[in-house]
């Protein structure tokens, strides 16, 4: 399966949306309800995002979004290069990092 990267935020291409998967309205914190707002950025207050099209549908299962094209999708940010996206369903990530200067080495998500 193939892998992509927008900044702070991991796609994993996985083979379908999880069974019990809860479809999402664009229209849900969205900025201009016309996309989909994947990750919102902590530090600078960009968001990563993806037009809302017949193709294009945003699913949520136990906290994981999930993003299944049905031809094809660009995902956007302020500061990024547009990344585009084909047929498939994509889980939605966050880049994480250890910290090692901490005595537990814990990890933590990387943040825009």
């Amino acid at each position: 399966m193939r892998q992509m990267q927008q900044g702070d935020v991991l796609f994993q291409q996985v083979r379908s949306v999880p069974r019990g998967a809860k479809k999402l309205d664009p229209s849900g914190g969205l900025l201009d309800r016309k996309s989909y707002v994947l990750v919102e950025g902590e530090m600078t207050g960009h968001a990563h995002t993806v037009d809302a099209a017949p193709d294009v549908e945003l699913y949520e299962h136990d906290g994981v979004l999930y993003l299944k094209v049905a031809d094809k999708a660009t995902v956007k940010h302020q500061e990024h290069n547009e990344v585009a996206f084909t047929k498939g369903v994509w889980e939605v990530g966050r880049v994480v990092e250890y910290d090692y200067d901490d005595a537990e080495r814990r990890m933590r998500e990387v943040q825009d």
